[in-house]
C-alpha cells in the first residue's frame, strides 16, 4: 500500500493516540525491523509498554531465535507484490508467556514504490484455539460416555437424560423392529421434529427414501455380528432427511444392547452438511494450488535449462580454456538447482523431494560430463530414503555439485582409476548425515579448507552455514585404506 504522509518516518504525535482507538495488535516497524509504534491493544496483550517496546527489534522482543529466519522472511515477502503475507505463530509476552496470533505483514510504500515502512496488523486467537480444542474434547469425551454407558441406559435413564437432552448431537434409541424409543433435543435441532411426532414411527421416517431398505438391512447385519458398535456404512457417513424434506449427510455411530431379550440399537449422529461443503471447497482449492505450484517449479526449471543454454552459446564464442571451465563450472550449478525443481515437479509430494534419487541422479550427470577414458572412476552410492524440504534440497544439490565437480577435475589426476564414494543416512529424526569421499591424491597441504579462498570450496562453507550444519574435512581418512579426501556433514533438519 501507499504510505500517507502520517507513515513517512516516524508518526506525528497524535498518531499514537488515533492507533490505540484500533481494536487489533497494530504496530508499525522501520525497515530494519524495529518498533516505531505500538498500539494499546498490542501493549496489553504483550504486557510492554510504549518505552519498553518502541525502538527494540521486532524479532528478539516477540519471537524465539529459532523462527527469526521465517519472520525475516515474512518482511522480505512483503516487499513484493501484493506486498503483504499472512502468518500463525506463538508471540512470547513480557512475563515469559505465549500468545498466538495471527497476524498480517504489509509494505508501506513511498511514491517510488520503495518500501519506508511495514506495518503489522494482529489478532490474539489464543482463546479461540482452546476453545477449539475444548470442543474437540468434548465431543471425544461424549461419544466415548455413550458407549461406554448403553448398558445403563434403562437402570440410569435419569442420571444420563442430561447428557443426552445437552448434547448437540443427535441421539436416536430403537427397538429390535427399529421404531423410535428416545430422541434428543440435538435430534429435534437437526431434523426439526419434535419427540411426540416421531415416537414409535420406524427409523426410516428421518431418511430419503431411496436410503431406506439399506439402511434396514445395515441393522439388521449389525444386529446379528456381536459387535458392540460400529460406525455406519464404511465412511461412517449417512444420508437424513428432515422434516422439510430436505436432505444432509451425517456422520453416525450405532451401538447395541440387549435388555430383557429385546436389543435396544443407540445411534449418534451429526450433521456434516456445511462442513462438507467446506471440505469440497478446501480441496478444490488445494488442487488448483498443487497445479499452480507444479507450473511453477516447471516453469523454472525451464527458465534455468535456458540459463544453461546460453553458458553453453558463450562457451562457443571462446576457446580460453580458463573461461570455458568457469562457464561450466557455472552451468553445473544452475543444472544442479533445475534438477531439484524437476525432480518436485516430478513428485507427488510439492512440499519435499526424495533426495537419495536426486543425488543418484545429479552426481551420474556431473560424471557423465567430466569422465575421460584416461581415468576409469567408479562411482559408489550408499543412500537411505531421505525427504527434504526445497530450502534445503538446493543447498545441499550445490554442495555435491562442488564436491563431486572437485573430484573428478582434481582428485585422479596421478593415478588410472579410483573410488568417488557418497553416503546419505538418518542420524536420528532430526539430523541428517552426508558423507562424499574419494582415494585421490587429497587436498594439498598448504590449502586450508576454513580458509580457502578457491570458490568451490567458499561455497561448500557458505551453503553449509547456510544449512545451520557442521562439516568436518578428513585427510587420508583410514576407512579408504589410502591417500584421499573425505567431507563430512551433519545437517539438522529442525
Amino acid at each position: 500500500m501507499k504510505s500517507s504522509s502520517l507513515l513517512k518516518g516516524l508518526p506525528p504525535e497524535d498518531a499514537p493516540e488515533f492507533f490505540d482507538t484500533i481494536d487489533t495488535l497494530f504496530l508499525i516497524l522501520s525497515t530494519t525491523g524495529k518498533i516505531i509504534l505500538i498500539n494499546r491493544v498490542c501493549r496489553e496483550t504483550m504486557g510492554y509498554s510504549r518505552k519498553e517496546a518502541e525502538g527494540k527489534s521486532f524479532l528478539k522482543l516477540f519471537f524465539k531465535a529459532k523462527v527469526h529466519n521465517l519472520i525475516k522472511s515474512l518482511l522480505e515477502e512483503a516487499i513484493e507484490p501484493p506486498y503483504r503475507t499472512t502468518y500463525e505463530d506463538n508471540w512470547q509476552t513480557q512475563n515469559g508467556g505465549e500468545r498466538l496470533i495471527s497476524f498480517t505483514v504489509a509494505s508501506l510504500r513511498d511514491d517510488n514504490d520503495s518500501t519506508i515502512n511495514y506495518t503489522v496488523t494482529g489478532l490474539d486467537i489464543t482463546r479461540f484455539r482452546k476453545m477449539e480444542e475444548e470442543l474437540w474434547d468434548y465431543r471425544t469425551n461424549l461419544e466415548e460416555q455413550i458407549k461406554q454407558r448403553t448398558a445403563e441406559l434403562v437402570m440410569s435413564q435419569s442420571k444420563l437424560s442430561g447428557i443426552m437432552e445437552t448434547a448437540e448431537d443427535a441421539i436416536i434409541s430403537i427397538n429390535s423392529a427399529q421404531q423410535i424409543l428416545m430422541f434428543n433435543q440435538g435430534a429435534e435441532k437437526i431434523f426439526g421434529y419434535s419427540t411426540d411426532e416421531v415416537l414409535g414411527k420406524s427409523l426410516g421416517f428421518l431418511m430419503p427414501d431411496n436410503f431406506r431398505a439399506s439402511h434396514t438391512g445395515h441393522i439388521q447385519n449389525f444386529g446379528e455380528s456381536g459387535q458392540i458398535s460400529r460406525r455406519m456404512f464404511e465412511r461412517s457417513e449417512i444420508l437424513g432427511q428432515r422434516k422439510d424434506c430436505s436432505v444432509f449427510s451425517a456422520e453416525a455411530n450405532i451401538s447395541q444392547l440387549e435388555i430383557e431379550g429385546e436389543k435396544i440399537y443407540t445411534a449418534i449422529l451429526r450433521d456434516v452438511s456445511e462442513r462438507k461443503i467446506i471440505e469440497n471447497d478446501l480441496r478444490e482449492s488445494l488442487a488448483e494450488k498443487e497445479i499452480l505450484l507444479q507450473e511453477v517449479h516447471h516453469r523454472v526449471k525451464n527458465n534455468l535449462q535456458v540459463i544453461s543454454s546460453l553458458f553453453t552459446l558463450q562457451s562457443n564464442s571462446t576457446n580460453d580454456p580458463d573461461r570455458l571451465a568457469l562457464l561450466r563450472e557455472s552451468q553445473h550449478r544452475i543444472q544442479s538447482m533445475a534438477l531439484i525443481h524437476e525432480k518436485i515437479y516430478q513428485s507427488e509430494n510439492l512440499a519435499q523431494i526424495n533426495f537419495q534419487h536426486y543425488i543418484r541422479d545429479l552426481v551420474t550427470e556431473i560424471f557423465q560430463s567430466y569422465q575421460t577414458s584416461s581415468v576409469n572412476v567408479r562411482l559408489s552410492f550408499e543412500l537411505e530414503a531421505v525427504s527434504l524440504e526445497i530450502d534445503r534440497a538446493i543447498p545441499c544439490a550445490l554442495i555435491l555439485n562442488e564436491l563431486t565437480s572437485n573430484a573428478l577435475k582434481y582428485a585422479f589426476t596421478e593415478q588410472k582409476s579410483g573410488n568417488l564414494n557418497f553416503v546419505l543416512k538418518m542420524e536420528n529424526e532430526q539430523q541428517l548425515v552426508l558423507t562424499v569421499s574419494d582415494d585421490g591424491k587429497g587436498i594439498p597441504d598448504k590449502i586450508k579448507f576454513s580458509s580457502a579462498k578457491t570458490l568451490g570450496l567458499r561455497l561448500v562453507r557458505v551453503l553449509t552455514r547456510q544449512l545451520n550444519g557442521k562439516v568436518e574435512l578428513k585427510q587420508n581418512p583410514d576407512c579408504l585404506k589410502s591417500r584421499g579426501t573425505m567431507f563430512v556433514f551433519h545437517i539438522p533438519l529442525k
